[in-house]
């Protein structure tokens, strides 16, 4: 039986460059924060950072930031490389069975969608998974999820190689996305204060904020919250919103203004006619 995928949220980043990338890796993270608060984080414009997927505590969630076929700010010089998973945790605090768990079924899923190797890329070099922690200064210098080829991480690739031998059982499902969601099915950012992921490290290359043009007016991707609040500010939100693709109150409230003002059914959330009407008051 081909295992179960758990649910996948969209809620993309401004903080990635829409450039193919080479699918050599996937590199698994530890956060050194939370979810709700990395991922608040990693959406924010200044922070210049991001990842592909972040995981919940025991995999049965995911939020998408960053499609899979272009470039994530997550591991500095490998990210023209890899896919990047990050989940919550602190590395001095070790790692939890259901988090290595999630973040095989995930690593198994996308090695079969891109044909990457389900091996250990040691060092991130040549085709197949590594940690954060493998890819040295060059990938920022992050110690994370386990010691390099330790019991743990040697665990946690027999995992990853059985849950990609259970996908190979039948037609792989769908589940992330390669490309960008359409906006009706984009979610805000979660309302919390953000948590520095990786202590608030840049994780973006040199050139790469200046390498991010978007088919939006904003430039930032369609559906993120900076491409909200810009399109909000335009169609008249009082006060101003900060673009800054952090959606709290006065985001929110700026999305139920904007309805009752275009005879909208008011309930804050972006549905296709809120996000129709909205497209069409900021051209």
């Amino acid at each position: 039986m081909t295992p179960a995928l758990p649910i996948v949220k969209q809620t993309p980043s401004p903080n990635y460059t829409p450039v193919a990338i080479a699918h050599d890796l996937v590199v698994v993270h530890l956060m050194e924060g939370g979810y709700a608060g990395s991922v608040a984080w990693l959406c924010r414009a200044a922070t210049q950072a991001s990842a592909h997927l972040c995981m919940n505590d025991d995999g049965s969630e995911f939020t998408q930031l960053v499609p899979l076929g272009m470039k994530a700010w997550a591991e500095c010089a490998f990210n023209g490389r890899a896919i990047s998973i990050e989940a919550p945790g602190f590395t001095t605090k070790g790692v939890a069975d259901a988090t290595l768990k999630g973040l095989a079924r995930a690593t198994a899923w996308l090695c079969h969608a891109y044909a990457i190797p389900p091996a250990w890329a040691e060092g991130g070099q040549g085709r197949g998974v590594c940690s954060h922690h493998d890819l040295g200064q060059a990938g920022g210098g992050h110690v994370d999820i386990c010691g390099i080829g330790d019991a743990t991480w040697q665990a946690f690739m027999g995992l990853a190689k059985a849950e990609y031998d259970a996908f190979a059982a039948g037609p792989l499902p769908a589940w992330a996305l390669h490309g960008l969601p359409a906006p009706h099915a984009v979610e805000l950012p979660p309302d919390v204060a953000p948590e520095p992921s990786h202590g608030g490290a840049i994780r973006s290359e040199p050139g790469d904020d200046k390498l991010r043009p978007h088919p939006t007016a904003s430039g930032f991707p369609a559906g993120s919250a900076a491409d909200l609040q810009w399109r909000l500010n335009r169609a008249g939100a009082t006060p101003l919103l900060d673009v800054d693709g952090r959606a709290g109150t006065l985001t929110r409230s700026a999305i139920a203004a904007f309805q009752g003002r275009h005879g909208l059914y008011v309930d804050g959330l972006l549905g296709p006619n809120t996000w129709a009407a909205l497209a069409a008051a900021s051209a």
